[in-house]
């Protein structure tokens, strides 16, 4: 495996326990919040954003056990969690806290690794059959 996709492999893994902890802290953060005249519409949108970073995350441990067998599909889910955090990470800096911007800085990284010319040679690399 080359460098590239053990790092990209090592940032997919980072991202997933982090977007498990950001589901956690929002459910948390729904399950404390007290109702008002929106508070269901405030709680339910914290819950819908806690269930994303919660699927993120899950695709990303997934996708990053994967590595080891290969195959152009891990790397195109790699690519397309990699968007998903730009994307998710420039709404969030852009709408709550500049500090969202890590999150596009890594999705970006998670990007370039995945879609480098030593990665995508790695994964389409002939494998052979286990028999």
């Amino acid at each position: 495996m080359p460098v590239t996709a053990r790092y990209a492999r090592a940032l997919l893994l980072a991202l997933g326990l982090s977007g498990l902890a950001c589901s956690v802290r929002l459910a948390v953060a729904a399950a404390v919040f007290e109702s008002g005249a929106l508070g269901g519409l405030v709680v339910g949108m914290l819950l819908v954003a806690a269930a994303a970073c919660a699927a993120l995350g899950v695709a990303s441990l997934v996708i990053s056990a994967r590595f080891t067998d290969g195959g152009g599909a891990v790397r195109r889910g790699a690519v397309a969690v990699g968007w998903v955090i730009v994307l998710g990470s420039s709404v969030a800096a852009l709408a709550h806290h500049f500090a969202w911007s890590a999150g596009t800085a890594l999705g970006a990284a998670l990007v370039a690794l995945s879609s480098g010319a030593a990665t995508r040679e790695w994964f389409g690399r002939t494998r052979l059959s286990r028999a």
